[in-house]
């Protein structure tokens, strides 16, 4: 028994003794049979991975330097076997010892080979865009510039976001019936130039029906705000579709949107106009199909959302909130009057645009007095005049620090809370009855001085250091206490527009609230002192211009102007009141826009 033990535990032993040896046999073997990986090889495939280019090769004694743009790889020569540099395509292959290639993207000569495709208006519905398909020779980012006519100053660039190989280049900004010149620029991540290649695209002249004329009177391009006016033409009536246009700081028109040419759009009436997202695209209320749509920058329907089966209506404003919802004017479909008629634009809603949910809903019924109303004089046109239907009239909505801040035409400017409980009014003091009192703020002059004349509390007079505002649009939160804001003008004082004893003009408008003291001071204001030159009973607006404190200044409809009938966009310095940029716009029907806005063409995530 013991030695059967000892013979099974020496053959267990032989066995297992060679199973090891054959184990590291093979394992050996199989070591041979792989290719070891050479560590410069390995770093020379990070910089390709890294998107670099390399710029160029030296040859030592006993290596090759390669030289990328973020540092360099050394290389022993017994690795290489072949360079193979090809400048014209952007590459370098070697070719290593071991059998192996790899292909490096190389700092070369002319990138004409890079640009694929070019198609001018890709969505058929923007003839002064263009898209260009390239193929770059790393990973790296596309710098368009289109060259303007006369020079630098009509000049558009842009540094594009996408950093891929192959990219679809928006060109946008180009000029009608004209050879345009634009320059691609390749770059690296961080923007900085590589190389680059010029194209030339000539665009068809322009065939549209009653497009406004414009003339620019005054541009001190050194002292103006970058950009392009972005006019929010609602075509030759309300009741046709809406034509958005850009003009340049020289007059050149830049950009448009034909919707009549779109299926899904060849109706919209986006009453104040297009209001740009944080995502770079466009957002628009749509009378016409009580909707609110998303749009891309060559007219494309991106996304769409119907208010009408939320039981609303859209009319005038639609804006993000910093929440990224909307805020929109709506009429709500089952408002009633106490005595059961329907009443309009008096409800504003907060819709979330990812689930299309209604997050909020408010009534400007239950924070203003719905009887506070000026029957009609018989001289006001019936479609400007306050009915008990169309009692506020809410035009704008805008946000001032958590709350919301709404310009009314017919009642004043109200900032409320997200609960719906109203804070101050700015509004002449008349009609309105004990109950909102204690919100109205009292008035202050330019110079510190509180007024206390009656006349002007009410609205029955105005003073040198102030005046309320009439028919208000667009108000702007600069601070908590501080706000911009269109002051058409509408009716002033009582008196009717168009009556005799009229003294018509429209401001623009920096008030100072104090809601300790409950006041409410004029700051400054300009356009009193232009007349019925910038005179707008309604439409237009206001815009703050951040990178130099102008403030962009927009009368809209039936403005008279040396070419005929329409508005007048200026920009002017706060500080000196000084106009920096004028531009007049007549059309056929007397109403140049909505509103106009200075943005640059090109957003900048795109």
């Amino acid at each position: 028994m013991i030695a059967t033990r000892k013979i099974g535990s020496t053959f267990a032993d032989l066995f297992l003794y060679g199973a090891t040896f054959l184990l590291l046999f093979v394992s050996c073997k199989k070591d041979r049979e792989t290719p070891v990986e050479l560590p410069a090889k390995q770093s020379l495939n990070a910089k390709v991975e890294g998107g670099e280019l390399l710029l160029e090769v030296t040859k030592k004694t006993d290596e090759y330097i390669f030289n990328f743009e973020k540092g360099s790889v050394n290389v022993p020569l017994q690795n290489i076997s072949k360079i193979d540099a090809e400048l014209a395509r952007w590459r370098t292959e070697l070719t290593f010892s071991d059998g192996s290639k790899l292909a490096i993207p190389t700092k070369g000569t002319s990138l004409d080979y890079i640009v694929e495709n070019i198609k001018i208006n890709p969505s058929g519905y923007n003839p002064l865009a263009a898209s260009v398909d390239v193929g770059l020779p790393t990973y790296g980012r596309v710098k368009v510039i289109v060259h303007g006519k006369q020079g630098k100053q009509g000049t558009i660039s842009h540094l594009c976001t996408s950093e891929t190989q192959r990219q679809r280049i928006p060109i946008l900004g180009l000029y009608a019936d004209y050879n345009n010149v634009v320059d691609l620029i390749f770059t690296d991540r961080e923007g900085n130039e590589r190389g680059k290649t010029t194209l030339h695209i000539q665009t068809a002249a322009l065939n549209v029906q009653d497009f406004p004329r414009w003339k620019i009177v005054k541009a001190q391009t050194g002292k103006m705000e970058p950009g392009v006016n972005l006019v929010h033409y609602p075509g030759r009536s309300e009741a046709d579709v809406s034509l958005p246009y850009m003009v340049d700081q020289e007059g050149e028109l830049r950009w448009l949107l034909q919707f009549k040419s779109s299926p899904d759009l060849k109706r919209l009436s986006y009453s104040i106009g297009l209001k740009r997202t944080k995502n770079g695209t466009f957002i628009a209320g749509d009378q016409a199909q009580q909707r609110v749509v998303e749009i891309d920058m060559f007219g494309n329907l991106k996304r769409e959302w119907d208010l009408a089966k939320l039981g609303f209506g859209f009319h005038h404003e639609i804006t993000e909130a910093a929440n990224g919802n909307f805020l929109i004017t709506v009429t709500k479909t089952a408002a009633r009057l106490v005595n059961g008629e329907p009443r309009i634009n008096d409800f504003i809603i907060e819709l979330n645009p990812q689930t299309g949910a209604l997050v909020n809903e408010w009534d400007l019924a239950k924070q203003l007095d719905t009887a506070r109303y000026v029957k009609p004089d018989g001289i006001t046109p019936p479609a400007f005049s306050q009915t008990a239907n169309n009692w506020a009239h809410n035009n704008s909505i805008a946000e001032i620090g958590d709350d919301l801040l709404a310009t009314l035409r017919y009642q004043g400017i109200v900032r409320f809370n997200r609960a719906g409980q109203a804070q101050w009014m700015i509004s002449p003091h008349k009609f309105w009855g004990a109950n909102y009192q204690s919100l109205l703020l009292k008035p202050v002059a330019e110079d510190g001085t509180a007024i206390t004349d009656p006349a002007v509390i009410n609205g029955d007079a105005s003073s040198a250091g102030f005046d309320w505002p009439w028919g208000p649009h667009t108000p702007v939160a600069l601070s908590e206490d501080r706000i911009l804001v269109f002051d058409n003008g509408y009716n002033r004082s009582w008196i009717p527009n168009f009556g005799s004893g009229a003294n018509n003009y429209s401001r623009v408008v920096e008030y100072k609230i104090d809601r300790t003291k409950k006041t409410v001071q004029q700051l400054w204001s300009y356009g009193k002192e232009r007349g019925g030159s910038a005179f707008s009973q309604a439409l237009s607006g206001v815009q703050y211009l951040s990178q130099t404190g102008n403030v962009l200044f927009f009368p809209g409809m039936g403005v008279k102007t040396s070419i005929g009938t329409g508005g007048r966009v200026m920009e002017i310095d706060p500080k000196t009141k000084e106009v920096l940029f004028e531009l007049e716009i007549a059309t056929s029907s007397g109403t140049a826009f909505h509103r106009v806005t200075r943005i640059p063409l090109y957003p900048a995530n795109l």
